[in-house]
């Protein structure tokens, strides 16, 4: 009786584990069902990128798993989809491939290795650059889509060497090979940017606006704006101007170079910062302050950060693209300072003026504080000297722009010792521009040419076409001569300018070196293709030629 009731006891057990050696039903026959939820077709994309996925087997089931293929790269394997919708979510980060257009490719697979596919056409859009051409006679503005910018004033390209309108192709990236630090005390609180053309001196200052990063905490501190000195790779100070609303900081350069934002680690004004004086344009057409010399208050402190141009501050008419006031930023101490205008019937006066800052303004991101000095117009009291007729010694002279058209090449270098590169670019013909042939049959023109004999720091070497003839091309740099400098290496970039896409490279050359940049299509209608070195063709290096003695730069 005993066994019996065991024996009755254990039938339950036998049954459950029965069950649980059962096999699953068999789904039927068919592949599996799968649909993208997100995002729709042709969505342009930045960022992180949530990708959602339903998808079941032919029982309703879920499935297996999940594979995300950006151009039939595998991304993303999810291995435990769900039933419900969403079945697969892929947290995307679109920033860890190149902005172009691309085929996204989800495939869900059933236990029984059964698939079926969805794809969208999608488009990335991280890089945070922007570019665009001003002339002579306009003004423009070349902006970002996260708002670093630069704006260029009318007049501040300056006209060509036969005084006509010049036209200028401005870029400005967010810069990843910069390293920079800020000075001692301060956070870096911005990406750097690089703005574009570099070792150019403008008719007038250009304004900068560099964006700071998402939650940097800059409430009651000081933020400064920085230039990386491309030649001695110093940093030099602009103060700037802050906009809360945007959460960005604007400055006035005469040069372009690489860009950042700091701000100092403690907060409340700092007692050893630059002060300011304040320039309101009144009814000229252009006022503007420059330093002509100074006695520094804190010379170990702050000699280091004036920049190489000096100090600078322009204000004008709206109607120039100008601010009508600005605040001229110096580090404490006595100043020489000098004040030009430009009336409307475009004649100069200028006059000169002595200040003492001796004060921080207190200046900090959520409330400023006022000023050493107003200056709103000529002093005609007597007090000092009388206006005079010209403009001020301080003011930097503007560089001759460099010719421009669908195409230009510009190589570009900066040393304080003289060395001779040389820029060669292959047609599809088979022609080489290049010094000692300045112009081929197809419209191709070297205008500038940096040599031993007449060298200066940061002039470029350029090439360029009106309308370049379609065909593959290929950009070589030389190293012709250190000019008796014992140089060993130096770096270089080439800027790549197709209409108002721009494209800069970066490279070292080593002595008595030669060395391909780039090759480039130029597709029928003119625009480029960029390609790798010998991605289009196998060209040999350019011969090493001898110069002729009256040979000079432009």
């Amino acid at each position: 009786m005993r066994r019996t009731f065991l024996a009755m006891c254990m039938l339950p057990l036998l049954i459950v584990i029965t069950a649980c050696d059962e096999e699953p039903t068999e789904p039927k026959d068919g592949n599996p069902t799968l649909t993208i939820l997100n995002p729709g077709a042709g969505t342009e994309l930045s960022g992180m990128v949530r990708v959602e996925v339903f998808g079941h087997d032919v029982n309703n089931d879920a499935l297996d798993r999940v594979v995300y293929f950006v151009d039939e790269v595998a991304m993303y394997t999810d291995p435990n989809p769900a039933a419900s919708s969403p079945s697969s979510v892929w947290e995307w980060n679109s920033e860890t491939i190149a902005d172009g257009d691309y085929d996204l490719r989800v495939v869900g697979y059933d236990r029984l290795g059964r698939s079926s596919s969805a794809e969208q056409d999608l488009t990335v859009t991280n890089a945070d650059a922007a570019s665009g051409v001003v002339r002579s006679t306009e003004q423009g503005t070349i902006t970002t889509r996260y708002g670093a910018s630069i704006h260029v004033p009318e007049g501040a390209v300056p006209l060509s060497e036969h005084g006509q309108t010049a036209a200028m192709v401005f870029s400005i990236s967010r810069d990843t090979t910069a390293s920079a630090a800020p000075p001692p005390g301060q956070t870096r609180v911005s990406n750097y940017y690089r703005c574009t053309p570099g070792g150019f001196v403008f008719n007038y200052p250009v304004e900068v606006t560099v964006p700071l990063l998402d939650g940097a905490d800059v409430a009651n501190k000081e933020v400064s704006l920085y230039r990386i000195n491309p030649t001695t790779s110093q940093l030099e100070c602009f103060a700037g101007l802050y906009d809360e609303f945007s959460g960005t900081i604007t400055a006035q350069t005469y040069e372009l170079s690489v860009w950042f934002a700091a701000v100092r680690t403690t907060p409340g004004g700092y007692s050893g910062g630059w002060g300011c004086i304040d320039l309101e344009n009144g009814s000229a057409d252009i006022t503007s302050l420059c330093v002509e010399s100074y006695t520094l208050a804190y010379p170990a402190q702050d000699q280091s950060y004036i920049p190489e141009l000096g100090l600078h501050a322009m204000s004008g008419s709206s109607l120039l693209g100008m601010r009508e006031s600005i605040q001229l930023y110096v580090p404490q101490g006595l100043y020489t300072i000098c004040m030009q205008q430009r009336a409307n019937d475009g004649t100069w006066r200028y006059q000169m003026r002595t200040i003492t800052v001796t004060q921080g303004s207190g200046r900090v991101w959520d409330g400023g504080g006022s000023c050493a000095a107003n200056w709103n117009g000529f002093i005609t009291d007597g007090s000092i000297a009388a206006p005079a007729a010209g403009r001020c010694h301080c003011e930097p002279d503007a560089s001759v722009p460099v010719g421009t058209g669908e195409v230009q090449i510009t190589l570009q270098w900066f040393n304080t010792e003289s060395i001779d590169l040389d820029l060669w670019v292959y047609e599809p013909s088979g022609e080489r521009c290049y010094f000692g042939h300045s112009q081929t049959a197809t419209g191709g023109e070297l205008d500038r040419d940096n040599l031993c004999g007449n060298y200066e720091n940061g002039t470029p070497e350029n090439i360029f076409w009106q309308t370049a003839p379609v065909g593959d091309y290929t950009v070589w740099v030389d190293w012709w001569s250190d000019c008796g400098n014992e140089i060993s290496q130096q770096t270089f970039n080439v800027r790549v300018v197709n209409r108002t896409s721009v494209e800069t490279f970066d490279r070292t050359l080593g002595r008595d070196q030669t060395l391909e940049v780039v090759q480039f299509r130029v597709l029928p209608g003119g625009a480029i293709q960029l390609a790798p070195p010998g991605g289009l063709f196998v060209s040999d290096p350019p011969p090493h030629l001898a110069k002729e003695a009256s040979h000079v730069s432009r």
